[in-house]
């Protein structure tokens, strides 16, 4: 018993002193060789063309009607299609259409400003004698419109960076802080984005009663009250905000939509879906940012005392009467013999 004992323990100290040096496993050594050598274990999913071929494929101006797919070894076989038709044709809509696109409409938006500054000039107003204002926006009406207002803006600076940024903003900033502010901006874009559909939710469940079109609404339009200093009979909104309020809306609503979905996995939709969800998302996006400056413009500059209702949210009561003289009416009372107001029972 004692020599087996003893045995046992002069092996024991015999492997510990032995060296670590272990060859890797037989099979380790021929599939890097065989990898080396171009040989892959599964000979059916060898490449089928060289990496020249590759690259004379992916360098000519229009690729073949088939997509461009090589093998994978991983259990999703779509990782293997490298390119695709639709693909190319999708980068070079993201690329220089949608340039074009946003171009051609924030263009437009400002040439329309410029002419109604031209032709109509800035609607001024007499002020109440006796110094009379009245409510027109509640504080909670204030506080949806600005939230939705900033963040509209914060959505559009960020997202216009993914339009012009590489051709306006990456030569002169570098790579790596056009890169970071990219970055940056794209959390901003995506967490400001449920601040503006909240919004626009609130607005459109606090504001659709007084943005409904009525008979009136039709003699504003054909007293061409955009284009002219007249002042046609309107309500609490007169045509033409209850046109940019629907626009709003509904807008905001399509780009919420779009753009909640493209934060989730591709695989929700598909590689076509995605590129078709981003087509939309930008093209609203050029409609409601041009849309929005002509609002800017009517509600500062355009119209003088228009900014004191989301500023303070009371307005001149003359203003009022020369611009809503129907909302004034019916919220604050009947009109008098002599021009006064009656209050409302």
């Amino acid at each position: 018993m004692t020599r087996t004992i003893l045995l046992a323990l002069l092996l024991l100290l015999g492997l510990a002193a032995a060296p670590f040096d272990v060859a890797p496993p037989a099979f380790a050594q021929s599939s890097n060789e065989a990898t080396d050598r171009g040989v892959h274990p599964n000979p059916s999913r060898n490449p089928s063309a060289t990496d020249e071929e590759l690259m004379r494929v992916l360098g000519q101006e229009r690729l073949p009607p088939d997509r461009v797919q090589g093998n994978v070894y991983l259990p999703d076989r779509k990782l293997g299609v490298l390119i695709q038709p639709q693909g190319r044709t999708w980068r070079d809509f993201r690329v220089t259409g949608t340039r074009w696109i946003h171009g051609i409409l924030l263009g437009l938006a400002v040439l329309a400003v410029i002419l109604l500054a031209v032709l109509r000039g800035r609607d001024r107003y007499r002020t109440d004698p006796e110094g009379r204002r009245i409510l027109r926006f509640r504080a909670v009406d204030r506080f949806v419109h600005w939230m939705t207002a900033v963040s509209f803006i914060l959505l559009a600076l960020t997202g216009l960076n993914f339009v012009f940024g590489r051709t306006l903003l990456q030569p002169w900033m570098g790579d790596g802080a056009f890169s970071a502010m990219s970055l940056w901006g794209l959390s901003v874009h995506n967490a400001v984005g449920f601040a503006f559909l909240l919004g626009i939710l609130a607005m459109a469940v606090m504001w659709v009663q007084d943005n409904l079109f009525h008979r009136v609404d039709w003699v504003w339009f054909r007293s061409g009250a955009l284009f002219r200093k007249v002042h046609a009979p309107a309500e609490k909104f007169n045509a033409g905000q209850k046109l940019i309020y629907w626009g709003a809306v509904l807008g905001g609503l399509a780009l919420g939509v779009t753009g909640v979905l493209m934060m989730l996995p591709i695989s929700t939709v598909g590689v076509n879906g995605m590129q078709w969800l981003q087509g939309v998302h930008t093209v609203l996006a050029g409609l409601m940012i041009a849309l929005i400056i002509g609002h800017i413009y009517l509600g500062t500059w355009g119209v003088e005392g228009s900014f004191e209702a989301m500023s303070r949210g009371d307005v001149d009561l003359h203003w009022a009467r020369t611009h809503h003289p129907l909302w004034v009416e019916d919220a604050y009372g009947r009109r008098r013999p002599d021009g006064r107001f009656e209050p409302a029972e």
